[in-house]
């Protein structure tokens, strides 16, 4: 899976917003021709600009249609336009986070998340990711990206989460500096709700397990999902647990406990375009 070209840079709520707002109307603003129309507009150079495509790409917001070499917003980025024009909401975001998460191209933001300690929330050096993603991830030719790309992939990714960004109001990374070591980096302790684990859930088994009508709970854990929620197992398990015994959550999923073996049964309504609607309209607030 390729990485993310993002230019070893973050995104900003500004040019997520002003990206939905003007492909809606101009569906060739990334193009060559339009590269002079394009700087004005995002007020950004020809890098920033890949930069802000690409992580709209694999946020699932835009898709590309290469032989009309346009872009068009997807259901969800409409659904963010309809429901959060500004991005002001926190669901919003944690949406966009989500969607990375089980993008098709959402590499090394996934591994990120994957790399870091769920159990013992230990911290981790940047170093050791990079080292990581380097041996499981491969260019489209099957050669191995270097050192220097797969870092500067990465310092983009985990500069997501710091200073002023949305991602970092969600409280999803911790990083520390040390003078010896460098950046260290583990999993926070973000505010959870049930609209964002059932949306979790369902992108999850969209992405993973479409044809699946249950899976072990082993299963949903080498998925990834308690890395992107950052929580631990246990507090997964008992979160689906108690989630399963509502009555407003009976026609998304069940959680079914056996000897050594729990799984979860998939119901009509765990599916992403629904539980995104949850997410969207009635999350509530979970800024830090």
């Amino acid at each position: 899976m390729a990485l993310i070209s993002n230019e070893g840079e973050p995104i900003c709520r500004w040019w997520i917003k002003k990206g939905i707002e003007t492909i809606k109307t101009d569906k060739e603003i990334f193009s060559s021709k339009n590269m002079r129309q394009a700087r004005l507009t995002f007020i950004a150079g020809k890098n920033r600009l890949s930069t802000i495509k690409n992580w709209m790409l694999a946020a699932q917001i835009i898709k590309s249609n290469k032989k009309l070499k346009e872009f068009e917003l997807t259901n969800f980025g409409l659904a963010l336009f309809n429901n959060d024009p500004k991005l002001e909401k926190s669901s919003s975001w944690w949406a966009f986070h989500l969607a990375i998460c089980f993008s098709e191209i959402n590499e090394p933001y996934a591994s990120f998340f994957t790399y870091l300690d769920y159990l013992s929330n230990d911290w981790v050096n940047e170093k050791k990711i990079i080292q990581k993603i380097i041996i499981t991830i491969k260019k489209p030719d099957d050669s191995d990206y270097t050192e220097k790309t797969t870092g500067s992939s990465l310092r983009g990714v985990r500069r997501m989460f710091a200073d002023n960004r949305p991602l970092a109001e969600l409280g999803l990374i911790q990083t520390r500096k040390n003078s010896e070591e460098g950046i260290a980096i583990r999993l926070g302790t973000p505010k959870l709700t049930d609209e964002i684990i059932i949306h979790g859930l369902a992108m999850m088994r969209f992405h993973s397990f479409k044809s699946r009508s249950s899976i072990d709970f082993s299963e949903l854990l080498a998925d990834g999902l308690a890395h992107y929620l950052c929580l631990s197992p246990e507090k997964l398990r008992t979160h689906l647990r108690r989630m399963s015994q509502s009555v407003r959550w009976k026609n998304y999923f069940g959680f079914n406990e056996a000897v050594n073996i729990d799984s979860i049964s998939f119901n009509d309504d765990c599916n992403p375009k629904k539980t995104l609607l949850e997410l969207l309209q009635k999350g509530e607030d979970t800024w830090l």
